[in-house]
Order: structure tokens, then C-alpha cells, then sequence
């Protein structure tokens, strides 16, 4: 065995195995954990389900902050629930309030919320952390503060003098790089080739955490799903290699009709030197209910895509401030504003 800490500065060995006990014995009760389905959240997932142990039946479930209002809530009683990487819905709180609630009401209980979101957001929604074997913390909280869902568990099982083994601290180390965009670690290469080839196939999630709680490499079917993100990936680089440079740091590509992983093609176009990269290529519009062939602005840089382009007169499709769509049509007024912010 590995030991993670010795516990609490000060505190009595009596009192290190009182609070050992009580969260092993707290976790161990878990029957239910519902996750976000990112690396971390995947492989703190693995992480949990290791603890607990395989004499133990648990059902896994992944989600998001935005999507909890789809769970089937009504098919869990008297359940008890670890949340993991599931942060409040800071755009709509009250879903997340009545996701809990209806979670409560049902007779469920909570005994974990894994989560380096925000502390305060999940003290405003379950009013106490009490009987909670970990409890959420927040990653603003300093330079020092846990920044993943993996290292908020770590760290937890360090203070109660929990010790684990070297396989269970791997996927927590790992879980937390990535969540820093680092998948060059044994369990998060795994994680994240193999659901990024089918990134809406949650069965993917849930095997991969089944299966890396009791073992180190990927078995056969994981494999696969591998073999298929390694195809992607030479996408990538035919993609890349007809590339236009467009000027003041902007790049442009085609991907229309190939199999791509936006995150990690947009990557690798800003370390070789984007500040803005256009990705021509399908997407679903969310106002249309359907997928349109149209243009992804992204960027890396400390720039608000979505009031740019709203200032210059373009209706976004959908995104963020890092990342906008915009309809084929609109590229030219969006390249247009993006120039102009960027010469400012």
C-alpha cells in the first residue's frame, strides 16, 4: 500500500483512524455516482469505484452542470450518491437546486460531491456539507487551491489518513492533468482517445471507468475505439498540411465532411502559431435543431470572440467567448471584426 499523507497536522493517531474509518466507511456506501464525463471526471470516477471494490454493485451515470434537468431522477430511491466533477449551474442554479432536491425527495442521500468548482455555489444549493465524506472545494481559491476533481479527492484521502495504492493515485494524478489539457499520461492518453471518436456515447465513459478501477491497460474493445481516434488524428494532419494563413495570426482549414476532434485540431493550429484559427466544417446549430456546414472561430488568446463579433454586427450561431460559430455567410464580417480587435 501507498500512503497518500499522514492526516491532519496534530492530529492523534486515535483520531487519524476515527476519521479513516468514517470516510471509508461513508464512501463505501456508494451505489450510485454521477459524473461529467471528462477525463477527470472519468478517471476520478475509476478512482472512487476502486475504493469502494468489486464486492460492491454501483451504477455509474454521466452527465453535465447544464444537463442534470434530463436525468431520470424518479428511477433512483433510497440510492446513496457521489457526485463527481459536477459543478452548480452557474447560469441556472435553480437546476441544479431541483436537481438535488428531487434527488432528496426521492430518499437518496448524498455522501460525496468531488467537485474543484466552486465551494460556495454547493454550499448555496445543499446548505450544509454535513455527512458529506468529501466535500467540494474551490479552485479559485489560491495558487495553492485544487484545480481538478482528482486532486480534490487526493487531497481529501491525504487529511483522513486514507492510504491507496499506486494504480489509485495514478488515476487521480492523472485526472487532474487532465483537466489541465494534459492526456500524455498513461490513464488519460486511454481516457481521451478513446471516447473522443464517438465524444456522445456516454457507454464509452462508463466502461472506461469500470474497467480502469481494477486494471492498468486497455482491453480489446478500448482498443478499438482507440484505432478509430488514431484515424482522426491523420484527418488531422492532411487537415493542417492545406492550411491558409490568412494574416495578423489567423489561420483557416476545411474540415467538412471529415472526422475531426475540434479541441485538439484547434491545439495544435495555436501552438504552431495561430492566435486565431476558422475551422470550416459541420456542426449542430441549437436554434435550428439540426447540423449546417458553417465557419468556428477560436482562439487562445485573452480575446472575447462572442462581443466581437456581436459589436461588429454578427449574430453567433452558438459558443463562447474562446469559441464562436458563425454562419458561412458571416464569416467575411467576422474576420473583419476579430482584424480589427486584433490591430487594436
Amino acid at each position: 500500500m501507498n500512503q497518500l499523507g499522514a492526516g491532519p497536522r496534530g492530529a492523534a493517531p486515535e483520531d487519524l483512524n476515527m476519521t479513516q474509518n468514517q470516510t471509508l466507511a461513508t464512501l463505501a456506501t456508494t451505489d450510485l455516482v454521477i459524473s461529467v464525463g471528462s477525463v477527470d471526471g472519468i478517471l476520478t470516477t475509476a478512482a472512487v469505484l476502486r475504493l469502494i471494490g468489486q464486492g460492491h454493485e454501483v451504477e455509474v451515470c454521466f452527465t453535465q452542470a447544464f444537463t442534470v434537468n434530463k436525468l431520470l431522477v424518479g428511477s433512483w430511491q433510497g440510492r446513496q450518491v457521489a457526485l463527481v466533477d459536477l459543478a452548480v449551474n452557474n447560469r441556472d442554479p435553480e437546476m441544479t437546486r431541483t436537481f438535488v432536491e428531487q434527488l432528496r425527495e426521492n430518499g437518496n442521500t448524498l455522501v460525496a460531491v468531488i467537485d474543484e468548482h466552486s465551494r460556495e455555489d454547493w454550499l448555496a444549493i445543499l446548505g450544509s456539507f454535513d455527512g458529506l465524506a468529501v466535500e467540494p472545494q474551490s479552485q479559485q481559491g489560491g495558487d495553492d487551491a485544487p484545480k481538478s476533481s482528482g486532486e480534490v479527492f487526493r487531497r481529501d484521502l491525504t487529511a483522513a489518513g486514507v492510504e491507496v495504492d499506486d494504480h489509485t493515485l495514478e488515476l487521480l494524478k492523472a485526472a487532474d492533468a487532465g483537466d489541465r489539457m494534459d492526456f500524455s499520461t498513461h490513464f488519460g492518453a486511454i481516457v481521451n482517445r478513446g471516447v473522443k471518436s464517438a465524444i456522445a456515447d456516454d457507454s464509452r465513459r462508463v466502461h472506461l471507468a469500470r474497467h480502469l478501477a481494477q486494471n492498468r491497460e486497455a482491453d480489446s474493445e478500448i482498443q478499438d475505439w482507440i484505432s478509430e481516434y488514431e484515424a482522426i488524428l491523420v484527418n488531422h494532419q492532411e487537415i493542417i498540411a492545406s492550411k491558409q494563413d490568412l494574416g495578423d495570426g489567423i489561420v483557416r482549414v476545411v474540415a467538412t465532411d471529415r472526422a475531426v476532434d475540434m479541441s485538439t485540431l484547434m491545439n495544435t493550429l495555436y501552438r504552431s502559431g495561430g492566435r486565431v484559427v476558422i475551422v470550416e466544417g459541420e456542426a449542430f446549430v441549437p436554434a435550428k435543431k439540426r447540423k449546417e456546414v458553417l465557419a468556428a472561430f477560436g482562439t487562445a488568446d485573452n480575446l472575447d470572440l462572442m462581443t466581437t463579433i456581436r459589436e461588429g454586427g454578427v449574430t453567433p450561431l452558438g459558443g463562447f467567448a474562446q469559441k464562436v460559430n458563425v454562419a458561412l455567410e458571416d464569416e467575411a464580417a467576422t474576420l473583419a471584426a476579430v482584424r480589427a480587435v486584433l490591430a487594436a
